[in-house]
């Protein structure tokens, strides 16, 4: 079985009651660790031209280290806890539920195809949660906050470009040491 597993053959799901409490716990987590990151955020020159950077790449390592940790219905547990908090602090939040779901069942996707042991197979899992996830709050930008798309569309690609190296880094440092502590079966 393990063997099966090292060869990416593992379910999307799981459905233990350990993983969905934990997913649920660790949603509230990622809603703690989103709002600190987007309040430092605002205080810097990019916050206040409404780049969440700092906030984008937090979003995605969550987002991609916890389905990898409690794979589905878990990691959607825990985006979609963070999206629907966000109701409290965004007009954004409609995108955020879309982004959030989309990019977590990407993650799921990307890690029954792939053993999750190279750089190649997290830059492909972080690539699809910062494109996806920033493309659909580009379209949010333009349809709620009626940016023009010329101006979401540089925000959306300034964000992707910050996001997908630094998540991608700290997913799959974060991951080897889940690996190697038991932790991730």
């Amino acid at each position: 079985m393990q063997n099966e597993q090292a060869i990416g053959k593992r379910s999307i799901f799981k459905t233990d009651t350990k993983s969905l409490i934990g997913a649920v716990v660790m949603g509230i987590v990622f809603v703690i660790a989103c709002q600190i990151t987007g309040q430092i955020d605002n205080m810097l020159p990019w916050g206040k031209m409404g780049m969440l950077l700092i906030n984008g790449t937090v979003w995605a390592f969550f987002t991609g280290i916890l389905t990898l940790l409690y794979r589905q219905p878990g990691g959607l547990i825990a985006a979609e806890v963070e999206a629907l908090i966000s109701i409290m602090y965004t007009p954004l939040w409609p995108t955020f539920i879309f982004a959030n779901g989309i990019a977590s069942i990407w993650v799921s996707f990307v890690a029954v195809k792939c053993d999750m042991t190279k750089w190649s197979h997290h830059i492909l899992a972080q690539g699809g949660v910062c494109v996806l996830g920033n493309a659909i709050v580009g379209v949010g930008l333009v349809l709620i906050l009626g940016l023009p798309v010329s101006v979401a569309a540089v925000s959306s690609l300034i964000t992707i470009a910050v996001t997908w190296p630094l998540a991608t880094l700290a997913e799959k440092k974060v991951y080897d040491a889940l690996l190697k502590s038991g932790m991730v079966k």
